[in-house]
């Protein structure tokens, strides 16, 4: 029996190894054949090629932590009898578990049944987590279901800024204390940054956050389908790509696309007013990103719009937790509509063939006349009767076929004279 193994001498390192460490390159249509330089050398030359580039690349990344909407703040009032860990401790909502609070310590709060506020029973294995109901989608209908809410990620979801929600699913803790669930101690790392960052600190014992950023910044340490092309603001001169491997004839590309329009196109201004204050939320200005939240979120097989104003009354920001996918028969319900309407509250406008004021609600494209009346006081009263009842009969209509924090909102939508 023939033991001889094959073997070839690398033109860069000149060592004979055997022909299994050098690359074979199989070109359509010819013989294929192996590359004269061994993988090891190839990726040294790799490694020193992006050296180079290292010390031309800008900072790209830095700590930032996301604003919380006074909206979604427990009042410190309603748990007066829960001892803070700090004085800076608050609780935030999360907005797809049924009444749970979160806070930037990780501990968790959930409403019960007898309407008292309590702290969740920790469970500890391998980190910080509890047992909580969240609001799915299956079997075409939304349930809450009990599933495990992990304090970490539920704490880096809520404060702290993603820039690579597809590849920062590893969360390293300060000092590698998993007990520690401050926001100010986490960081959304990379599975290769997480176990440079971790093969650090059990040599030095140090773990700054300075050497943490330059892990998240060096480009060795980048995805594969990382460049510096895909992080050019490309879109409206602040959205960017953040990944080369993008179909921008997809449905979750032109919904990115619309959204950034909306919100930093001069042109579409000019058209739609309303839009001149709102903006995208900082993950979201990556599509890469946006993608993400976009594929966890989409449900159901009926036209669905990107609504930002259900949930939260006059909000300007397009956040994961501040809008939602609905029905667009929904969505025309929320679309205010200033152009006629002057100085005069929501839903009023004057008639000038009868000197009288006009009470009338728009619903799918098309104006639902309420009446005439003799000031607009009393037109806005009708309106507001109107689209109050005709919005918590849409909820009704619609219940378990959308998310329940829609719903909820909805039941509980309230019309203001200076909507």
């Amino acid at each position: 029996m023939n033991t001889e193994v094959e073997t070839r001498i690398c033109k860069v390192c000149g060592e004979e190894l055997p022909i299994e460490k050098f690359q074979e390159n199989r070109p359509k249509g010819k013989k294929p054949y192996r590359i004269s330089t061994c993988n090891k050398c190839r990726y040294l030359q790799k490694i020193e090629r992006l050296n180079k580039l290292t010390d031309r690349i800008e900072i790209i990344l830095d700590r930032r932590y996301k604003p919380i909407k006074p909206e979604r703040i427990l009042d410190k009032d309603l748990i007066s009898h829960i001892d803070l860990v700090a004085e800076d401790e608050i609780f935030v909502r999360l907005m797809d578990y049924k009444d749970v609070w979160i806070s930037n310590y990780g501990r968790a709060i959930h409403l019960y049944a007898d309407g008292e506020y309590k702290l969740l029973k920790e469970k500890d294995n391998y980190g910080i987590y509890y047992t909580a109901r969240k609001n799915v989608y299956e079997n075409d209908k939304w349930i809450y279901k009990s599933s495990f809410l992990y304090a970490a990620q539920a704490v880096v979801e809520t404060f702290v800024v993603n820039h690579d929600k597809r590849n920062a699913s590893f969360i390293w803790h300060k000092g590698y204390n998993k007990e520690d669930n401050y926001y100010k101690h986490l960081y959304p790392l990379t599975k290769e940054q997480y176990r440079i960052v971790k093969a650090h600190f059990m040599k030095t014992g140090y773990d700054s956050e300075e050497y943490i950023l330059k892990v998240m910044n060096d480009i060795k340490l980048k995805p594969d389908d990382w460049s510096r092309r895909c992080m050019k603001p490309v879109m409206c001169g602040v959205g960017y790509h953040g990944s080369e491997n993008i179909d921008c004839t997809s449905e979750s590309y032109l919904r990115w696309h619309d959204m950034m329009h909306r919100c930093y196109n001069n042109k579409f201004h000019e058209r739609q007013s309303q839009y001149k204050e709102c903006s995208v939320c900082e993950e979201w200005l990556n599509y890469s990103n946006f993608k993400v939240w976009y594929d966890k979120n989409k449900y159901g097989e009926t036209q669905l719009d990107l609504d930002k104003d259900i949930l939260f009354k006059e909000n300007k920001i397009y956040d994961p937790a501040h809008v939602v996918f609905a029905p667009h028969e929904i969505n025309t319900l929320f679309i205010a509509r200033d152009k006629c309407r002057g100085d005069l509250p929501i839903g009023v406008s004057f008639d000038t063939s009868k000197n009288k004021y006009r009470a009338e609600v728009s619903f799918m494209g098309k104006s639902i006349k309420l009446g005439t009346f003799n000031n607009p006081e009393e037109a806005f009263k009708r309106y507001k009767v109107y689209k109050e009842d005709l919005i918590q009969d849409m909820a009704e209509q619609y219940k378990g076929q959308i998310p329940d924090k829609a719903y909820q909102a909805m039941l509980n939508w309230k019309v203001e004279i200076t909507d």
